[in-house]
């Protein structure tokens, strides 16, 4: 309340009368009303202020205080300490329906996966019923097959592994199959190992090029027919180490002098030694070589 008074010239002064002051209200409801708060559940998203609208409230009130009695220090840190509970309010509520959200699609994740574990389960079993059978069958052909290789032995077979691999200069052992008895005196009986060489000509044409690094003389051998195991050191004919790689057997003997060509013989072709079995899977043995029987291309009886 304010009280006013008014005086006269001739010094008379008027009945004073009062008047109710509404500044500060006024100033306020005015500042307000020009940006009203939002106080509505579809404004704020529910029935409490807003963040912005308690700051905006806050502040109204800070700017409107009466300079003679401003507010306390504690009353604002109060107030400080709500707009800031408002705000972890309302970020939990956010990381709630967030995690709700998240919550809800894995749950129909889990319902898909696990409908589709049932199917996987469901067409395992197929599998494994089909397998059964399968095994069965397998197994019938297993002792049909087994008989089969068992009737090979004694036979020739041809397998075109006629080549063996150098890794290290050391000693190695190989075998060859001679139809014929050598016969020292036919001829000059010889092994020849061979290295090949593969080139492309200008014309995109490849060709290959076959060098013998080392000869054995066979003569020494003379009257020994089947199968003969031969021992080499690796080393060329001028007697230095070969290089590692892949190197072709081939062996001559028994000139013929009418026709005048000699009996040949190659590494991995001969009479089948024995066949033998490794988790129902036949192999045979030829000379050193154990190959499983379906490298074996062909199968002659001897002659």
């Amino acid at each position: 309340m304010s009280v006013t008074s008014t005086s006269t010239l001739d010094g008379s002064y008027n009945q004073a009368t009062s008047t109710s002051s509404t500044t500060n209200n006024a100033t306020t409801r005015g500042a307000l009303d020009d940006n009203p708060i939002p106080t509505t559940e579809t404004e704020t998203g529910g029935n409490s202020l807003s963040n912005e609208a308690f700051m905006r409230l806050f502040l109204e009130q800070l700017k409107n205080q009466d300079p003679t009695a401003p507010m306390e220090t504690q009353e604002i840190l109060t107030q400080t300490a709500q707009l800031t509970q408002v705000e972890a309010q309302e970020k939990m509520k956010t990381a709630m329906e967030k995690m709700t959200s998240a919550m809800e699609s894995m749950q129909a994740t889990n319902e898909k996966t696990i409908e589709a574990q049932e199917k996987m389960v469901e067409s395992q079993q197929k599998i494994l019923d089909s397998f059964g059978a399968l095994v069965d069958n397998i197994q019938d052909t297993n002792i049909l097959s087994g008989y089969n290789s068992v009737s090979v032995i004694g036979k020739m077979a041809e397998t075109g592994l006629d080549t063996i691999t150098i890794e290290k200069n050391e000693k190695m052992e190989f075998s060859l199959y001679f139809d014929e008895a050598i016969d020292a005196s036919k001829g000059n009986p010889k092994i020849s190992i061979i290295t090949s060489k593969v080139s492309t000509g200008e014309d995109g044409k490849e060709s290959t090029e076959k060098t013998i690094v080392k000869e054995i003389d066979l003569s020494s051998y003379d009257g020994q027919k089947g199968w003969i195991t031969f021992e080499w050191d690796t080393k060329d004919n001028s007697g230095g180490y070969v290089k590692a790689g892949d190197y072709t057997i081939s062996a001559e003997y028994n000139l013929d002098s009418t026709t005048n060509k000699y009996l040949e013989t190659t590494h991995g072709r001969g009479e089948v030694q024995s066949v033998i079995f490794d988790q129902g899977i036949p192999y045979v043995k030829l000379g050193e070589m154990v190959v499983p029987i379906t490298y074996v291309y062909s199968f002659e009886s001897k002659s």
